[in-house]
């Protein structure tokens, strides 16, 4: 599903997006809608061999699923969210399926660093081809602090450093490939936390100055230099320690709310699938709904 031709592939691919929806059905029906390449993709996944509406009516069979909830590009995660994965793994293994407790190794620092190389990189030319459509140079005040930092140090990443970060996240890819050989799904949490408030993530006042300054003054260097893509890093991750690995390998997976926490709030487990494998995703949705539920619950408010 590409994010539009007139803007090609956004960040590698890594931000290719499906939709939230409140049903196992509505999912596959609408990604049979949209899924394929567009005119002119360079590369795309293979095309499915049925519709994925007839996927949800298939049962899976047994599946060797892997699970942990093991830090893996952060430092810790949440009891809510350890719980959510223990009880995930029980229901698998009540439905039938061959369920491991094991994960693949990630070089924690090398895969941040890689990540946000490019994100960066990425979000630089974003501001240059917004200047373009604009016809005229984007400005500091067009933008939030935080992009406007990051962009700066997009421009101060070299050719090299950008090229080594595209093939750390290969290497990464070729690593998780094989340890899927092993299992046909990994099962995580989806963040390290539960539901946080909106805007909880914000930059703290000392720095949105300290982003303020830095940006006023351009100072891409400096900010190489005083680590703030780590620092960007260690912030970002902490958070989303799970999700990053399938935006890099291009593998398929799912946020399903199997799990809530003591406020009544829904709290996700993350299925990553083999490589264009959305079928047994869908196979294994479809199950998981009938034996928990969700479509009926809601959030209080």
């Amino acid at each position: 599903t590409p994010t539009g031709p007139v803007q090609g592939e956004l960040w590698r691919g890594a931000v290719v997006e499906h939709a939230l929806t409140r049903s196992v059905r509505d999912s596959a029906a609408l990604l049979d809608a949209v899924a394929g390449p567009d005119v002119g993709a360079p590369y795309f996944a293979p095309p499915p061999g049925r519709p994925f509406l007839e996927e949800v009516k298939t049962p899976p069979g047994r599946l060797r699923i892997a699970f942990s909830a093991r830090p893996v590009l952060g430092h810790t995660v949440h009891e809510d969210c350890v719980r959510a994965v223990n009880d995930a793994a029980r229901l698998l293994e009540s439905l039938g399926h061959d369920v491991v407790e094991d994960a693949p190794a990630i070089d924690r620092d090398g895969f941040n660093r890689a990540f946000l190389t490019v994100v960066a990189s990425e979000l630089a030319a974003e501001l240059e081809d917004a200047a373009a459509f604009l016809k005229r140079p984007v400005r500091r005040r067009d933008v939030e602090p935080a992009t406007w930092a990051l962009s700066l140090i997009g421009r101060s990443i070299t050719a090299p450093e950008y090229s080594n970060a595209i093939r750390h996240l290969q290497r990464v890819g070729r690593h998780v490939g094989g340890f899927f050989e092993r299992y046909h799904v990994q099962l995580t949490p989806v963040l390290a936390g539960p539901p946080f408030p909106h805007g909880a993530l914000q930059p703290s006042r000392v720095e949105r100055l300290q982003m303020t300054v830095l940006g006023a003054l351009r100072a891409s260097r400096t900010m190489k230099a005083l680590g703030a893509l780590e620092q960007a890093a260690g912030t970002v991750f902490e958070w989303m320690q799970f999700t990053p690995i399938a935006n890099a390998t291009g593998q398929p997976a799912m946020s399903v709310p199997l799990s809530w926490s003591a406020e009544g709030l829904p709290i996700g487990v993350h299925f990553t699938g083999r490589y264009a494998d959305e079928a047994t995703l869908f196979r294994l949705a479809a199950e998981l709904e009938l034996a928990a539920p969700w479509r009926e619950r809601r959030p209080p408010g």
